[in-house]
């Protein structure tokens, strides 16, 4: 993880509507179904959802 501070968790285990850190993108986004994502950091407003893998790790804020 790039961000201090946060918790390495699976994709699969972040609750729906939880704003969680991708690492990959280096960019936040909010869950919105078991698959997509949307990015609400840096050019995303939230509204163009992104497709994640249920193991894909990920960072959520303790």
């Amino acid at each position: 993880m790039t961000k201090p501070n946060l918790h390495r968790i699976n994709f699969s285990a972040v609750a729906l509507g939880q704003r969680f850190f991708d690492p990959i993108s280096a960019e936040y986004f909010v869950k919105q179904s078991d698959c997509m994502a949307a990015m609400v950091t840096g050019i995303g407003d939230g509204t163009v959802p992104d497709e994640f893998e249920a193991d894909d790790v990920v960072g959520v804020e303790p």
